[in-house]
């Protein structure tokens, strides 16, 4: 390669906030020609439209629509000559999986990226290829997506608004309930998901604050909802870095109590793959939040290690499936054995069982065909505003008849 010519580079993710981070971060490192990607459609677009190759694709594998593997499989079948990194927060064995297909496919894999992304871990990768990349900023003096100062500022003005992606009942498919997602109004970047900021959060003492902050918001709204005649429950997302604090369940049965809300319309979820770090803790802490009346929802659940151990020990009365187990389940015989095999699991220790991430009509069947409770994705809805929502439930319920 002629060491001249700049190093062209596009960036394929659905956030919009991690798009303008990591092509920051690209710039700072000397790579002037940064392209970006939305979604898998617009990445084919991208790569084809230009003249001269992409020298490194930094592709995300979690997406709507065409996910990362289905990219992956596209670039392939093109004879994509040019260097891939994989970018992603699953869990570390399923991203060495995706990483061995696509070198199975001839794709030239040269690392893989986890989020959030640091100068650091992208500075990793370069040095890597043999490739004209020239330092214009020292990586240390570069910060990292946000500093603790600029999130603990956020939290004190209430800048955390909610998103709500609702569940339907897979027999009947009516709205039973919404996840309540956190989303941080940042002034520059719009809507910023938890995934760019929740560690920083976790690591400096702010995520007892911020997860009961973000229960009562959830609670106060499903309170208006049930006022307003709408037969629903909530789910909220609890974060392992919570599970050190015994008093949790009286914690969380104050923040419910503050409104009309019967505490067993709420359920938290909790992540599998991050409940062994004191089991006999963690057991304890969330027995006593079942005992007070939340539901409890295994979150994410394949993507951890103690699966069978989990649900044997652990009081949980809900079973989500990742959308890793059920996207495209309807084409895929060895997807589908995993998702039919988790459904019955999942309703032999008598779990509500939810398949989220589903995002067409064959898989939305087949899950209902294979005996799943209550579906979740973006074949249903998107994460909405508390209004849109409104709107949409309305709009939903008058198709539905």
């Amino acid at each position: 390669m002629d060491k001249k010519k700049n190093l062209r580079v596009l960036v394929l993710d659905d956030d919009k906030f991690m798009l303008e981070f990591v092509s920051h971060l690209l710039r700072e490192l000397g790579v002037n020609e940064v392209l970006v990607a939305e979604n898998g459609a617009a990445g084919l677009f991208a790569l084809s439209a230009q003249i001269e190759v992409v020298d490194l694709l930094i592709c995300d594998i979690e997406m709507p629509g065409m996910d990362g593997i289905e990219f992956l499989r596209h670039i392939a079948d093109q004879k994509y000559s040019g260097k891939v990194v994989l970018f992603s927060d699953v869990e570390a064995d399923l991203l060495k999986a995706i990483e061995r297909l696509a070198i199975v496919r001839g794709l030239n894999v040269v690392g893989t990226l986890a989020k959030p992304v640091t100068m650091g871990s992208l500075t990793a990768i370069l040095e890597k290829l043999s490739l004209p990349i020239q330092k214009t900023t020292n990586s240390s003096q570069v910060r990292q997506i946000f500093d603790v100062e600029e999130i603990r500022q956020a939290l004190m003005a209430d800048q955390i608004t909610l998103f709500f992606q609702p569940k339907i009942s897979a027999s009947s498919r009516r709205v039973t309930s919404v996840e309540c997602l956190a989303r941080w109004h940042h002034a520059r970047y719009g809507y910023i998901s938890p995934d760019n900021f929740i560690s920083i959060i976790e690591q400096n003492g702010l995520i007892n604050d911020f997860t009961r902050n973000v229960l009562k918001k959830s609670v106060q709204q499903l309170d208006i909802w049930l006022q307003n005649g709408l037969d629903l429950e909530i789910s909220v997302n609890v974060s392992m870095a919570n599970l050190d604090r015994f008093d949790l369940p009286e914690i969380y049965q104050e923040a419910v109590q503050d409104s009309n809300v019967p505490i067993e319309r709420v359920t938290l979820e909790i992540t599998e793959g991050k409940l062994g770090k004191d089991f006999a803790q963690s057991l304890d802490i969330l027995t006593r939040i079942r005992l007070k009346g939340f539901g409890l929802s295994i979150d994410d659940f394949g993507t951890g290690y103690a699966s069978m151990e989990t649900l044997k020990y652990m009081p949980f009365t809900e079973l989500k499936i990742d959308r890793i187990f059920a996207h495209n389940a309807a084409q895929d015989s060895a997807t589908r054995v995993i998702l039919e095999s988790s459904i019955k699991l999942g309703k032999a220790f008598g779990l509500n069982v939810v398949v989220e991430g589903i995002e067409n009509q064959a898989d939305c069947e087949l899950v209902t065909e294979l005996g799943c409770d209550e579906i979740q994705g973006y074949f249903i809805a998107q994460p909405m505003l508390a209004d849109e929502f409104a709107r949409w439930l309305c709009d939903y319920e008058k198709n539905r008849k």
